[in-house]
């Protein structure tokens, strides 16, 4: 990752975290004034287990990301395309390994968090016994069918705009790593990581916790968008930012539409398969 856009996404992760803050008091504020008011209670997903002590953690966790964006600047702004893709770590399997055991780490120090400390049970504050198996695989691929679509229609076409004045702008590092890796063994466990281990690690997080605290004190709408954009920041890629928060905002909508956080997990996983599939079959295809 280039600094430029390091800085944007910092940026970006800066007024995420601000408006956070400006919109909770204004969340509270309203209704302290209007107790009527229930906005964070409509949809399906259930946001009432979520106290104070939760938003404390989402905060802890965009600091994090903010100080990770603060450190993630390795070369000039002035560096050319090919430096930057000389800058691209070499996948190996042992480093995609190493990346698995990070994101299931994460991931079960969230869910520590969840029983442990807080007592709640994950499979029931995600929903994920709602549906029956084949009822989440149809309600995924019904989503997932228009939203492939539009998210890679969206991408394109933004990446067209955004060559005009970013020329240096290329792909995510781990797909350009994937494309000039010529180790089966490292490709096959980024396919897992990308197909299994990230939807289960990155909607948990993301959707199931983040969205849902956020909810608790604002509403499904800003929930959504705040969510939405810390998720398509810790992908590091600028061209991808966009594409990616209306992805993961097409995500809260099933998990809201359904209540099982397993629709949106099951959706990412389509989309991240379809995608190394049409990258596999059509190599050149940026």
């Amino acid at each position: 990752m280039d600094a430029p856009t390091a800085g944007v996404l910092r940026d970006i992760t800066l007024l995420v975290w601000l408006a956070l803050l400006i919109g909770i008091a204004a969340y509270k504020w309203v209704r302290q004034t209007r107790p009527e008011s229930g906005w964070n209670w409509s949809g399906r997903v259930d946001a009432r287990p979520y106290l104070s002590m939760d938003a404390i953690v989402v905060a802890a966790i965009s600091i994090l990301l903010l100080g990770g964006l603060q450190q993630a600047v390795p070369g000039s702004a002035d560096a050319p395309a090919a430096e930057a893709a000389e800058s691209i770590v070499e996948l190996s399997a042992g480093s995609m390994f190493l990346n698995i055991m990070v994101q299931l780490m994460i991931c079960a120090v969230l869910l520590f968090y969840l029983r442990g400390l807080r007592n709640l049970n994950p499979v029931e504050i995600f929903g994920l016994t709602q549906l029956r198996p084949a009822q989440i695989v149809g309600t995924a691929l019904v989503f997932m069918l228009p939203t492939f679509f539009l998210v890679m229609g969206a991408s394109a076409g933004i990446n067209v705009w955004m060559q005009e004045f970013w020329p240096n702008l290329g792909q995510q590092d781990s797909v350009e790593a994937f494309r000039r890796s010529h180790d089966p063994l490292a490709k096959t466990l980024l396919v897992i990581a990308a197909v299994v281990i990230a939807p289960i690690v990155e909607e948990t997080i993301f959707r199931g916790f983040i969205y849902g605290v956020i909810k608790r004190f604002t509403d499904s709408f800003f929930a959504a968008l705040c969510s939405a954009l810390l998720f398509a920041v810790v992908h590091f890629h600028m061209g991808s930012l966009i594409p990616l928060a209306l992805l993961a905002l097409i995500f809260c909508a099933a998990y809201e539409r359904t209540g099982s956080l397993a629709v949106p997990m099951l959706m990412h996983g389509f989309f991240n398969g379809t995608s190394i599939a049409l990258m596999l079959l059509f190599p050149d295809m940026k």
